[in-house]
């Protein structure tokens, strides 16, 4: 009996670690496009990450028009405590970048461009 108790001890011990393992991240979010120009791909990166990977992946599931929304699922397998945002937009030009986002309070993103300054500016919620 004493045998059986040190294995069903051993076990919880076991899936209780598993249990607390850290999960991918959930952070979700509505994007509002309110750049004047539509947008083709949307990729989300970790601030801290320096470049740009070519294993960074388009998380936009259709391309979004100019004052359309978007419902972005997004389950990174790494962790940071905020994200970049890049868009390449459908009609070509250059890539434009968001910085610094919070992700696990952000339920909205509104993003907006000023092509004559090549200025970007975002509203959370």
């Amino acid at each position: 009996m004493k045998n059986m108790k040190g294995w069903v001890f051993a076990l919880a011990v076991v899936f209780g670690a598993l249990g607390s393992a850290p999960a991918e991240s959930d952070l979700d979010f509505t994007l509002v496009n309110k750049t004047g120009w539509a947008i083709k791909e949307i990729f989300i990166a970790p601030s801290t990450q320096e470049e740009w990977e070519p294993t960074d992946k388009n998380v936009l599931p259709r391309s979004l028009k100019d004052e359309e929304s978007v419902d972005i699922t997004f389950h990174p397998k790494t962790s940071a405590p905020r994200w970049d945002l890049k868009i390449v937009w459908v009609d070509g030009g250059d890539a434009v970048e968001w910085l610094g986002f919070n992700l696990t309070e952000i339920s909205k993103i509104t993003l907006f461009y000023d092509e004559k300054t090549d200025k970007t500016t975002a509203e959370t919620e």
